[in-house]
């Protein structure tokens, strides 16, 4: 192989992976603007063990808590209860059929599973 194309092969890997963790980052930002929006309280990440950039559910004193944790970016933990889960799930339903109809207006012939629904990664539960 010559130097030239391994250079090319190099920079090829480098867009690559670069695009991904711009996509990583995005998807993440998103999932941080729903969980505000939908009334999850933020607060400094102290409970080691819970999975990053991944909603779940626990049970504590007879009710359930939602948390989201993100200790790479903000160090910070998401929390919530029941009605803010459910705020959450319709401000998501709510994008995804937004996306959908943004995907639909800009060619009616790219439907929807061409480019993927507008999920965040880590707000489905574990």
């Amino acid at each position: 192989m010559t130097a030239a194309r391994s250079l090319a092969y190099f920079a090829a890997t480098l867009l690559v992976l670069s695009g991904c963790a711009a996509i990583e980052r995005q998807q993440a930002a998103d999932a941080k603007e729903l969980l505000t929006q939908a009334g999850f309280r933020v607060r400094l990440a102290d409970e080691p063990g819970l999975p990053a950039r991944q909603l779940v559910a626990q049970s504590a004193a007879g009710a359930t808590v939602y948390k989201y944790s993100d200790p790479e970016n903000c160090n910070c933990l998401y929390v919530g209860g029941p009605g803010e889960y459910a705020e959450l799930e319709r401000l998501r339903l709510e994008r995804m059929r937004e996306h959908e109809e943004l995907l639909r207006a800009w060619s009616p012939y790219a439907p929807a599973a061409v480019w993927g629904p507008w999920n965040p990664k880590g707000l489905n539960l574990k």
